[in-house]
C-alpha cells in the first residue's frame, strides 16, 4: 500500500489491518506537530463511519492512502478569530430579542432566542475544540480569576435553565435568563478567547 501525506511519498505504512496503517501515519504527522484532517482511499474521501469500518480489514497491496494535515495552531487561531466575530453577532442578536420582547413581539423573541441558544452551543464546542488542538489545560488556565474549566461548567449551567424553558416556550423565562445570564456572558467570553489567543500564540512559538 502506497500512503501519502501531503503529497509526499516514502512513509512506510505497511501493517495487517487499516488501523495499524492509521496508527503509523498518526505517529509520523505527530511527530511533525501536525494533525490529520482528511484520508481519501483511491481517490475517495473516507469518513468517519467508513474510516472505523476499514480499521479491521486487510488493506491492498495496490492501494492507495492519501492523508491531508493542518497545523494545530493554526487551525486553533483561525477558529479563535472567528469566534470574536461569533460574539459579536450573539450580543446582537440578545439585543434584538429584548427589543422584540420589549414590545411584545414574543414570537419572533422565541424564535431569535432559541437562535441564541444553538450559537451558544457552537461557541462551547469550538473552545473544547481550540483546547484538544492546542494542549490547553483548562482546569489551571484563566480568565478574569476563574478557570476556563469553570466558566464552560458556568455557561453549560445558564443554557440548561434556557433549554428547559425553551422546551415549554416560557417565553418571559427566557428573556429573563438571556437579560440575567447570558448576555453579561458576552463579555467574560470575548476575555477567554482572547486569553486562549496569547496561549495559543505562545505554544506555537509566535508570540506575535
Amino acid at each position: 500500500m502506497e500512503v501519502v501525506i501531503d503529497g509526499s511519498t516514502g512513509l512506510a505504512a505497511g501493517g495487517a489491518t487499516f488501523r495499524e496503517v492509521f496508527e503509523t501515519v498518526r505517529r509520523e504527522v505527530s511527530g511533525r506537530r501536525r494533525i490529520v484532517v482528511s484520508y481519501a482511499l483511491d481517490g475517495e474521501v473516507i469518513g468517519r463511519e467508513r474510516l472505523e469500518a476499514l480499521s479491521k480489514e486487510a488493506p491492498a497491496e495496490d492501494a492507495l492512502l492519501e492523508v491531508r494535515t493542518a497545523d494545530p495552531f493554526k487551525l486553533a487561531l483561525e477558529t479563535l478569530s472567528g469566534l470574536q466575530g461569533h460574539l459579536a453577532n450573539m450580543d446582537r442578536a440578545l439585543d434584538t430579542a429584548a427589543q422584540q420582547y420589549a414590545a411584545g413581539e414574543y414570537t419572533r423573541t422565541l424564535e431569535k432566542l432559541e437562535e441564541c441558544f444553538h450559537g451558544w452551543e457552537i461557541l462551547i464546542r469550538a473552545v473544547r475544540d481550540v483546547g484538544t488542538l492546542s494542549s490547553a489545560d483548562y482546569f489551571s488556565m484563566a480568565a478574569e480569576g476563574e478557570t476556563i474549566d469553570l466558566s464552560i461548567r458556568r455557561l453549560q449551567a445558564a443554557l440548561l435553565r434556557f433549554e428547559t424553558a425553551l422546551e415549554t416556550k416560557d417565553v418571559p423565562r427566557l428573556n429573563d435568563i438571556a437579560r440575567s445570564e447570558l448576555l453579561p456572558q458576552v463579555a467574560r467570553w470575548r476575555t477567554v478567547v482572547s486569553v486562549l489567543g496569547l496561549h495559543v500564540a505562545q505554544e506555537s512559538g509566535d508570540p506575535s
